[in-house]
């Protein structure tokens, strides 16, 4: 007897975004990210964020949360959710990796990083804003590892969000 599993939106949403994860872990930070937990959170006026040791198991073990607002993946371009996503991963990059700024402050080290990957932040979310701030946002860089990663990604069998 054979089962067929079907796939439920919220199934097919999650494996999307962990599979978006996979590639940009591999292609923007050499595989070095941990695994992380994929939530789906409206918070107004947020796309995204990332929360350290957020999630655990009966067994004791911890992970890092990314949180994506449903409201942006339906109503943004596609290009768009991914900077989000890649965006919160610099965060989770800079909490394993790095020393990340008092309160959630974007610092010189996490700027750094998201120019390396391909992203230009921005306190402005355009170009000329500030590269640190408390309330960030950002750019694609043309020419970047982002554009070229997205670009990768999204001909992986015509790569979408559910």
């Amino acid at each position: 007897m054979y089962t067929i599993l079907l796939m439920t939106p919220s199934s097919e949403l999650y494996s999307s975004l962990q599979n978006a994860y996979s590639h940009f872990n591999k292609a923007l930070f050499e595989g070095q990210l941990p695994e992380v937990i994929f939530t789906v959170q409206r918070n107004k006026g947020v796309m995204g964020y990332f929360s350290p040791k957020r999630w655990g198991s009966l067994a004791g073990r911890k992970c890092d949360e990314i949180a994506i607002n449903p409201s942006y993946i339906a109503n943004c371009r596609l290009i768009e959710v991914m900077q989000t996503l890649v965006h919160e991963m610099v965060h989770c990059w800079q909490y394993n990796f790095g020393k990340p700024g008092r309160d959630y402050y974007h610092n010189k080290e996490w700027a750094l990083k998201m120019i390396s990957v391909g992203l230009m932040p921005s306190s402005t979310g355009e170009p000329g804003g500030e590269i640190t701030g408390q309330h960030m946002g950002d750019f694609i860089i043309e020419g970047g590892s982002f554009l070229d990663s997205f670009r990768q990604l999204e001909n992986e069998q015509a790569f979408q969000l559910a």
